[in-house]
């Protein structure tokens, strides 16, 4: 694939097979990022089953995402805009007055935001734990946008966090690459409407356990055989550039290849 992350520095030692059978990558510690390095990673992540903390940058943004046997668990990021303050808000999810209020709390109090928010009853515990998982999904999530910086992976035991994810990172894969808006970026890995694609010998172990929609397992079914890039978009009730997102994110994971 184009772009893919470039190494430097030492690797890692050679990956576990992969789900369906295939020999794993090995895992790229660090180095720059280009187009495709991020879908990439998660990849190799999860097929590695690495455990340890990948720190990705470009300029001033910094974004760490904590991952134990190719499981992502958590994401923290330096950007205000990523605090879980601002994502309730911007969200709707909590009126500005009960906002300030808890803050102004957390501040005297040294607590986490979520604990004063369950205190004074402005949310339940479960309400707590489903929107810091949205929000670090996001955070997550965000990284796909990056085509330049730098990534690097340390293997390390995670931090402790009350509140985890718990996402394969094929799956971070599968939700990360539709949030991708540059049809440049996706047309330089799907190819044109001639583009023939079919699954492989691995597809069924691969997806088994993959968040996939129903239009998404009807493309790999059209996909038994041969399949053009134009039939796809012809008979999927999805968008064509939605169509060749799933392609593309489909390929990453090992489900899809070209026919």
């Amino acid at each position: 694939m184009k772009g893919a992350a470039q190494p430097s520095g030492a690797h890692g030692a050679a990956s576990p097979a992969h789900p369906g059978g295939a020999p794993g990558p090995r895992l790229t510690r660090d180095g720059d990022i280009r187009s495709t390095t991020i879908p990439n990673l998660f990849h190799e992540l999860f097929v590695a089953r690495a455990t340890g903390l990948l720190v990705v940058t470009d300029g001033d943004n910094r974004i760490s995402i904590q991952v134990k046997n190719g499981l992502v668990l958590f994401a923290s990021s330096n950007q205000r805009d990523d605090r879980l303050n601002q994502y309730l808000l911007t969200s709707g999810i909590i009126g500005l007055k009960n906002l300030m209020k808890a803050l102004e709390v957390m501040v005297a109090t040294k607590d986490r935001l979520g604990e004063v928010l369950i205190r004074y009853k402005l949310m339940t515990q479960d309400d707590v734990e489903k929107y810091v998982r949205a929000q670090v999904c996001e955070i997550v999530y965000s990284t796909f946008q990056f085509t330049r910086g730098r990534f690097a992976f340390d293997s390390k035991p995670p931090a402790s966090e009350n509140i985890t994810l718990n996402l394969s990172g094929d799956a971070i894969v599968i939700a990360g690459v539709k949030r991708i808006s540059s049809w440049a970026r996706v047309y330089e890995e799907v190819g044109g409407l001639n583009s023939e694609y079919r699954t492989t010998r691995d597809m069924p172990a691969i997806v088994k356990d993959l968040p996939l929609s129903a239009e998404e397992t009807e493309l790999l079914r059209q996909c038994d055989v041969p399949t053009s890039l134009e039939e796809m978009c012809e008979a999927s009730k999805l968008s064509d550039m939605d169509v060749c997102r799933s392609v593309w994110a489909l390929l990453l994971v090992g489900a899809l290849m070209r026919a």
